[in-house]
């Protein structure tokens, strides 16, 4: 193999290495969530958005490009999935099953590819994969029931982040992933910082152990994650964060020590194959 292409490869592995690792930490998080969540979703959501923004502030020190167009869709990466995308998912868990709307609020692994047929047809090539890990993610996750109001929310949740991650696509044309984890840090906090007040007021109340989980899920999840995008392109890391929900799933099965039933193994294989499809793909392109 030429070395070039042998580079290529080399390259696009790293970035998925880089996606899963992303995966890994946001897995961990929803724990620290559970125990650690107050009465105010907008204020666990300061607290999350506090880790990210204590962890992007020492990559200005890396000079890398801020200029109108980074902070534009910077700002768009960050806003429309991390802010509203997460508020709006955690209204949904109060009008659907939890383990419904966590499904359908990855959809965005569907709406994704077929929002960047528009930039190259190619990407029409994922949506078959993506439709996999939804189903898997189903048979591991779904049950119980809910308003369709709850589950329009997780479906909005979804949307908002495809939107968001399209944004994160754009950026790249203007920044470096130092300028764009930066941006992205300075922005959430903004952003739920503005939120909050807009809707509950200035008196804030931070939890410490969501604060942490902020710092592993937003801090050090979300730049692997844009890492990845960095190595691998925005289709296959975008898919392989629906590892994220199958890892959080089997670490609750792990500690409660159950055995699966045939429907979560099936589930599980399913989401696997999906994810393995999508990077044989990816390294075909």
């Amino acid at each position: 193999m030429p070395m070039p292409a042998l580079m290529i490869v080399l390259t696009y592995v790293i970035g998925v290495i880089l996606a899963v690792a992303a995966a890994v930490t946001w897995a961990v998080s929803p724990i620290l969530y559970r125990v650690g969540a107050t009465d105010s979703a907008l204020d666990d959501l300061v607290s999350n958005s506090l880790g990210a923004f204590v962890l992007a502030i020492p990559f200005i020190l890396l000079k890398p490009p801020l200029n109108g167009g980074a902070w534009l869709y910077g700002t768009l990466f960050a806003v429309l999935g991390p802010v509203f995308g997460t508020y709006v998912f955690l209204i949904s868990l109060r009008h659907a099953d939890v383990g419904m709307a966590n499904v359908i609020s990855y959809a965005y692994v569907v709406i994704l590819p077929l929002l960047l047929i528009v930039v190259n047809p190619s990407y029409l090539t994922y949506v078959w994969p993506a439709i996999l890990i939804m189903i898997g993610l189903y048979l591991i996750m779904g049950s119980g029931s809910g308003t369709p109001y709850g589950y329009f929310m997780a479906l909005l949740s979804a949307i908002l982040y495809a939107f968001s991650f399209l944004a994160l696509y754009r950026a790249y044309d203007y920044s470096n992933p130092w300028g764009i984890i930066f941006i992205r840090g300075v922005m959430l906090m903004v952003g739920s910082l503005i939120l909050k007040m807009v809707i509950e007021g200035v008196r804030f109340r931070l939890s410490g152990k969501v604060f942490l989980a902020g710092l592993i899920s937003y801090g050090i999840g979300g730049p692997l994650y844009v890492l990845s995008v960095d190595y691998a392109g925005i289709a296959v890391p975008t898919l392989i964060t629906a590892l994220s929900p199958v890892i959080t799933e089997a670490l609750a099965i792990a500690r409660l020590r159950e055995r699966l039933n045939r429907r979560s193994a099936l589930g599980f294989m399913v989401v696997i194959i999906g994810i393995v499809a999508a990077s044989l793909i990816g390294v075909q392109i």
